[in-house]
């Protein structure tokens, strides 16, 4: 199978590239700054999927930038499937996010039923990115299947997610953190992978939930690195607004794509971890 894998430089895209080409397929990897999926595209490649995970990824980017995050996270996604269908491919896989429930959502653990609350720029983009899936397949017939991904960490994360953040500051020897009673729902990156595979391979059409069902604190796993590191762990009152919660029901990705979190956060933090020890 040819794939096309947007934003392919990133965290997801550098793994799931190399188990796609390790499963045999065949792997067009596209991002900045030699394709801009914001600008019009020259003549499209025969291709059997489209796997779009190209996106302004940081709410709080979105929220600085609106403009920007509209063009690159909806405009983008509609070029891509304008892409998909020209291309004659069968199949899209989206990237999408459990922030278009809302944080805190209204029940945990959540399911796909959960009504959609646009959230900040960030997670109207997701809903709207959606939307367009749902109207291509409805008007054109283009299967598609949105992800919506919990909390996804492991080796190669980059700066600005939680987990990385903490072993970079266990690294200078201290841990300040505010907000220890959040929690959210770590799933590793080699069980979100797996679920993409498979999710290239079904027929569903529609979104479906990437977690673990484990609600853990932030305060815990800060606890954890600082441990691994010798660290000291400084944990200060809660921000304004107080503590958040995130929890996925997977219940829907065990029944349509035969898949469920392998991984568990301790053995997945200790791979973490150690990758960054290694210098990876």
């Amino acid at each position: 199978m040819k794939v096309l894998v947007t934003g392919a430089a990133g965290f997801l895209g550098k793994h799931l590239s190399k188990a796609l080409e390790e499963a045999g397929h065949t792997v067009l990897g596209w991002d900045l700054p030699d394709q801009d999926i914001t600008q019009p595209f020259g003549t499209p490649p025969l291709l059997d999927a489209v796997i779009h995970l190209a996106a302004v990824a940081s709410p709080a980017v979105c929220d600085s930038d609106p403009a920007t995050a509209f063009t690159v996270n909806v405009q983008g996604t509609l070029n891509m499937l304008e892409l998909a269908l020209a291309s004659k491919a069968r199949r899209v896989i989206f990237a999408s996010s459990a922030h278009v429930y809302r944080i805190s959502p209204r029940y945990l653990p959540t399911d796909e039923q959960h009504p959609l609350w646009p959230q900040g720029t960030y997670t109207t983009t997701k809903i709207l990115s959606e939307q367009l899936c749902e109207l291509f397949f409805d008007n054109h017939g283009l299967s598609y299947a949105a992800i919506r991904l919990f909390n996804g960490y492991g080796p190669g994360q980059q700066p600005g997610y939680f987990i990385s953040d903490m072993i970079s500051k266990a690294k200078t020897g201290r841990i300040e953190l505010r907000g220890s009673q959040v929690t959210k729902d770590w799933v590793f990156i080699d069980d979100i992978v797996r679920a993409y595979l498979l999710a290239l391979q079904s027929d569903f059409v529609g979104p479906v939930n990437v977690g673990t069902g484990v609600e853990m604190n932030l305060g815990v796993i800060a606890a954890r690195v600082a441990s691994a590191f010798g660290a000291e762990l400084v944990i200060s009152e809660q921000p304004q607004g107080g503590p958040t919660r995130m929890c996925a029901d997977w219940g829907r990705a065990k029944r349509v794509l035969g898949w469920r979190p392998e991984i568990t956060l301790e053995e997945g933090l200790e791979r973490t971890i150690q990758a960054w020890k290694n210098g990876h």
